[in-house]
Formats: structure tokens, C-alpha cells, sequence
């Protein structure tokens, strides 16, 4: 494989198409036309969000760096591409079973399996970061008033 497929170039290059591609996805939607009580677009935010993450990309594809590699993907194969699928795909669990059990259940594992992934130690560290973090999370949503799934826990809170 040549090197300009791993270079910063090529990743903007990479994010322009996956990003454009989101953006071009919200623009369709029904839902990002309609008009809030504000008088915002309900798609307002998400399409400006997008549009930066767009101005990025284009500027990592025109950068003065743009020709460099970076270190870790030096040595990056074809069949790394799993890694971030796999990512993907839990991100989708995580969902799905936030759907069903609610934030304060489903949060914890997926956090606690992403943090062990990604190398975080001690374990213990790991654990306590898994409960904290989904309960600090809820408590900060229900102060702001925003409701977050609470699947079968739906009674007590």
C-alpha cells in the first residue's frame, strides 16, 4: 500500500466523504426542517455541528502537515479494519439496551468494557469510573430537566 493512503491527507480525505455523507443525511430528514417554538430548525444544531466537523477535514486535506504520517499508522494493516466495526457495533448495543434497561443499567458495562479496551488500569479504577460516571451523568441531565432512557427502572425515578 502506498503511503499517501495513511498520510493526514488521506484520513481528511476519508472524513470529508464519511462526514459529507452525515450531513447530507440530516439535510434529508424530515425531522431537521421543522421549526422549534424558538423558531429555530430543530436540525439547526446537528447541521452546524456537522458543517465544522466538514471545515476540519478539508483543512487536515490542505494543512501544511497534510503529507505526514502519523506514527500508528505506520505500521497499520488492512485487517485492523475491524477494530473500529467492532467499536460501532457496540456503540449500537449500547443503544439498543439503553432502549430497553434504561440509562443507569445499560451505561456502566459498555463503559467498563471501553475503558478496559482502551487500556485503562487499574481495574479497580475502571469499576468505580463505570458506576460514577452514568450516575453523575443522570443526575446532571434530571437537574437540567432532560430525561434520559430509564428502561424498567421507570418507577422509581
Amino acid at each position: 500500500m502506498s503511503n499517501w493512503w495513511r498520510s493526514n491527507q488521506a484520513i481528511g480525505l476519508y472524513l470529508l466523504l464519511i462526514i459529507g455523507a452525515l450531513f447530507t443525511y440530516i439535510l434529508w430528514q424530515p425531522w431537521a426542517h421543522r421549526v422549534m417554538r424558538d423558531g429555530f430548525l430543530l436540525g439547526m444544531m446537528p447541521m452546524m455541528g456537522v458543517g465544522l466537523m466538514l471545515l476540519c477535514a478539508a483543512a487536515m486535506i490542505m494543512d501544511p502537515l497534510r503529507k505526514e504520517q502519523p506514527e500508528n499508522l505506520q505500521d497499520a494493516r488492512t485487517s485492523d479494519a475491524w477494530l473500529p466495526i467492532v467499536m460501532l457495533a457496540g456503540i449500537g448495543l449500547c443503544f439498543w439496551a439503553m432502549s430497553r434497561l434504561g440509562f443507569l443499567l445499560a451505561s456502566p458495562p459498555f463503559l467498563l468494557a471501553f475503558m478496559l479496551w482502551f487500556g485503562l488500569r487499574p481495574v479497580r479504577l475502571a469499576i468505580i469510573l463505570a458506576i460514577v460516571v452514568p450516575v453523575v451523568v443522570f443526575a446532571f441531565f434530571t437537574l437540567l430537566g432532560v430525561r434520559l432512557p430509564q428502561g424498567i427502572l421507570a418507577g422509581i425515578f
